[in-house]
């Protein structure tokens, strides 16, 4: 997919159009077509796409991702390049109230999606101003100031993915909220409300997290990142190795993963949890491709929204 990118030189902007050729297993060619000091009108881009189109023939013959689509891996290619542009020019002040945004509402929105009834207002009251929200509950306060703790550990991690960090990733997303053995892996069995999934009995969780570890370590090079994050997530979900927080704690280590990867993080939305749910038991049914794809759609609108510039 091609987009618009701006240059700055020498005070002045500049426009191309702009486009992400992959080359193989997460390397890319970018190649640019110079559009002049103006915005381009609909007519000069419509001219020049078929020119970039041209230029981008020679780069094609690609190997597929698993799961992804040329279309869904360029898209998101394009998204963190100007996402990182864009972060190399803002203002630190900008950056750090996009930062303590992100912070507020991915910790309303996993933590409303497990049934805490703090609104976003209130998250907010919690994280940004420090004070308690009138009725809020104990658990739901604690749970809020959890998701903080856990983002800011997982922002300054330099570890790999292991037992260990899963387990301390649990640990402060528990933390205070009545969870007996929160960041240990579970030697008792489950039940997941309202899902027809059924986790694995305690006896072979052990056995499924080694093996989960084997295919993260087979995988983690071969994937795409969001292929390789969701899927993490899915995994995890399907195993259930804690006694609580297990989907928080999957959708924290999916960020934790694109993160590392250089890609935005995001939220699933709260309003969107039926459809997160619809796709999770999808991927219990091993349909991973239509899972993968699903997921996509719930957060690309949201990574396009960002504060970086907008593709045409």
């Amino acid at each position: 997919m091609a987009y618009i990118e701006t240059i700055k030189r020498n005070n002045k902007v500049y426009y191309y159009l702009t486009k992400n050729i992959r080359l193989g297993l997460n390397k890319w060619k970018k190649i640019r077509i110079f559009l002049g000091d103006k915005k381009p009108s609909k007519e000069k881009l419509k001219k020049h796409t078929q020119e970039m189109e041209d230029k981008a023939k020679p780069f094609l013959k690609l190997s597929n991702y698993a799961y992804f689509s040329k279309h869904d891996a360029e898209t998101l290619q394009d998204l963190k390049e100007s996402y990182n542009a864009w972060l190399k020019h803002v203002p630190k002040s900008v950056k750090e109230k996009m930062d303590d945004d992100f912070l507020i509402r991915f910790t309303y929105h996993t933590n409303a999606i497990e049934g805490n009834r703090l609104t976003l207002r209130q998250t907010a009251l919690i994280l940004k101003d420090k004070v308690i929200p009138s009725g809020a509950r104990a658990e739901d306060y604690n749970e809020a100031i959890n998701g903080k703790e856990c983002l800011d550990y997982i922002k300054n991690y330099k570890g790999e993915l292991n037992t260990g960090f899963l387990e301390k990733v649990n640990g402060i997303l528990t933390k205070n909220t009545g969870v007996v053995y929160g960041g240990r892996i579970r030697f008792f069995d489950v039940q997941i409300q309202g899902s027809t999934h059924v986790p694995p009995p305690y006896t072979e969780v052990k056995k499924h997290m080694l093996n989960f570890f084997k295919w993260y370590s087979a995988n983690k090079n071969k994937l795409h990142p969001f292929e390789l994050a969701a899927l993490i997530h899915a995994k995890l979900a399907w195993i259930h190795p804690f006694e609580d927080g297990n989907g928080r704690t999957a959708r924290a280590i999916m960020n934790f993963i694109l993160m590392k990867k250089g890609f935005p993080m995001f939220f699933i939305p709260f309003e969107k949890r039926e459809e997160y749910y619809q796709s999770l038991d999808i991927a219990d049914k091993g349909n991973y491709k239509e899972y993968i794809s699903r997921m996509l759609r719930l957060i690309i609108d949201q990574i396009r929204s960002y504060g970086h510039s907008k593709k045409e």
